[in-house]
């Protein structure tokens, strides 16, 4: 996925010598996210560190901590930081880190483009070659802060499908050793979930919006499964102008929670489900619906 935000940045950046901690306030465009407080030996690079002695980088973009003069021959790099990892590392729940309770909302961006590898990766993909909707966002996109770059507004995201599947067997049901392999085609999942994604949020990048998902040829339509569905596992909100989708992570459990929205499937009909909304017929239900032609 390509993602566009206003640009992040680090202000108001101290350091207290004497308690080694680093504070900082997290914006996003003019808009001050939240403080943030680093316990500099608690982060697991510097704790791991032979020697407590540490020099430190610090600018509105990157943090970096070494071992000894930046920059210099033989010094390393014991932790580092840029905005969006340390979102990443925030929602991990990684130690060091505390505030930045409302990174969620830092975590904000709005839905460009969706696409998946179907030869090579995705940085083969959107990186090491020529890809036409990146290039396309890049020339197109206007700025969302004033003086930024439009490199530094459009984040990509790289995504690794996790299948989860549960098999229900009738009382009568003649057991064989293929109910049990926990088989299935991964190159089928991601083809599903890209058509997914677009169908329903309809990223202003993609030209082709699938308006026949669940109906495809390399998808997931017609198989075995009575009804599946999609959810980012990951504590990030994405927006189009056709709707909001949110995942959700759990720092302590490393999975996705209640807190996160999901597509669904269950023949024909696909529907986009969304936490925390009271439905007419009482608990969740179908917020959007949009079935095959």
């Amino acid at each position: 996925m390509i993602g566009g935000r206003a640009e992040a940045t680090f202000r108001n950046v101290a350091v207290d010598a004497d308690s080694h901690v680093m504070t900082l306030d997290f914006f996003v465009g003019d808009d001050c996210i939240d403080a943030v407080t680093l316990n500099l030996p608690a982060l697991p690079g510097v704790a791991a560190a032979p020697s407590n002695a540490y020099w430190i980088e610090a600018g509105e973009k990157l943090i970096r901590l070494w071992d000894g003069p930046i920059d210099e021959p033989g010094s390393t790099v014991l932790e580092w930081f840029t905005t969006e990892k340390l979102i990443w590392d925030r929602s991990r729940g990684r130690s060091g880190i505390t505030g930045f309770d409302r990174y969620t909302k830092a975590a904000t961006y709005d839905l460009l483009y969706v696409g998946i590898a179907k030869v090579g990766d995705s940085f083969d993909r959107l990186i090491s070659r020529g890809h036409k909707a990146r290039m396309e966002i890049l020339s197109n996109e206007p700025q969302r802060y004033p003086g930024a770059r439009v490199t530094d507004e459009t984040i990509l995201f790289l995504f690794r499908a996790q299948p989860l599947s549960m098999t229900t067997f009738g009382p009568d049901h003649d057991f064989e050793n293929e109910d049990f392999s926990g088989a299935y085609d991964h190159k089928r999942i991601v083809a599903d979930a890209e058509k997914a994604f677009v169908s329903l949020l309809k990223p202003q990048y993609n030209v082709v919006k699938f308006a026949n998902y669940p109906k495809g040829a390399d998808g997931l339509h017609g198989s075995d499964y009575v009804r599946y569905g999609y959810v980012i596992g990951e504590s990030i909100t994405f927006n189009t102008a056709h709707g909001q989708m949110a995942g959700a992570r759990d720092p302590l459990t490393g999975s996705y929670t209640g807190e996160a929205d999901g597509i669904f499937v269950e023949g024909d009909k696909v529907s986009l489900f969304v936490s925390g909304v009271d439905y007419p017929s009482g608990g969740k239900g179908t917020l959007a619906s949009e079935p095959a032609d």
